[in-house]
């Protein structure tokens, strides 16, 4: 998913709550933190369900994204810390876990006091906000949005869904494509004025969506190029490269 913001590099603010800084490719590619930072913070309820059920623990209440980072941060030690580095690299900014009234402060408690702002105008992240909180987070690394969970969805659809995430993360631990360097070396190379010195400036939703478009639009030249060679224009349907992003 590629939101216009995000690909120009400016920041969002979410709901006026916290504000999302879509990350660099220097970003990504100095913080050794960056993949652990996203799946931390956005956990599915799919892939909640997916990770209990591969430990034998689906047994009694499941619970939802912002239960489950709650909870991880109480009981597993070193996890809180983790979280807190994860929403200063996104949001530049650091947080509270209220564990007492269930909610996330944004900033620090004592700073916030300190510079003479009232308990009334503390700004909070809440169980009701975390759902499209982490959609616009998967944003700002041009990743879908993901659909809220239907209590009531067919549980013949429910294992359906469950096989197809478990092919694709087999698919992802397999490996496959270029790497990272071989990736940064060719965008180079397309002639767009991007080069090693200014390409660790570019948000990586405009890397991730760049590559993509460059891919359609080569495969469009080549399938243009093979009809007027002669080739079989019922078997080769060249697709326009300019188009919406899914």
């Amino acid at each position: 998913m590629i939101n216009a913001r995000f690909f120009l590099c400016a920041p969002r603010s979410y709901k006026g709550k916290i504000t999302i800084y879509p990350p660099t490719m220097n970003d990504v590619v100095t913080n050794e933190g960056f993949g652990l930072f996203l799946k931390i913070l956005t956990y599915s309820q799919e892939e909640i369900e997916d990770e209990l059920a591969e430990k034998n623990m689906l047994d009694g209440d499941i619970p939802n994204p912002f239960q489950f980072l709650m909870n991880n941060c109480k009981n597993i030690e070193g996890y809180e810390a983790i979280v807190k580095a994860s929403f200063y690299f996104f949001c530049k900014t650091e947080i509270t876990f209220l564990y007492d009234v269930n909610k996330i402060l944004i900033g620090n408690v004592e700073k916030l006091l300190k510079d003479g702002v009232e308990v009334k105008d503390f700004v909070f992240l809440e169980e009701d906000d975390f759902f499209d909180f982490q959609n616009m987070l998967r944003e700002s690394v041009a990743q879908k949005p993901v659909e809220r969970p239907d209590p009531n969805e067919d549980p013949r659809v429910k294992r359906i869904k469950a096989k197809a995430r478990y092919r694709d993360k087999i698919k992802a631990k397999q490996g496959s494509g270029i790497g990272m360097a071989a990736s940064l070396t060719s965008i180079c190379c397309m002639g767009l004025g991007i080069n090693p010195l200014n390409v660790g400036e570019m948000s990586y939703v405009a890397f991730r969506a760049i590559m993509d478009m460059y891919q359609d639009k080569e495969k469009y030249d080549l399938d243009v190029k093979t009809i007027l060679a002669g080739g079989d224009s019922k078997k080769i349907k060249p697709k326009y490269w300019i188009k919406n992003f899914d």
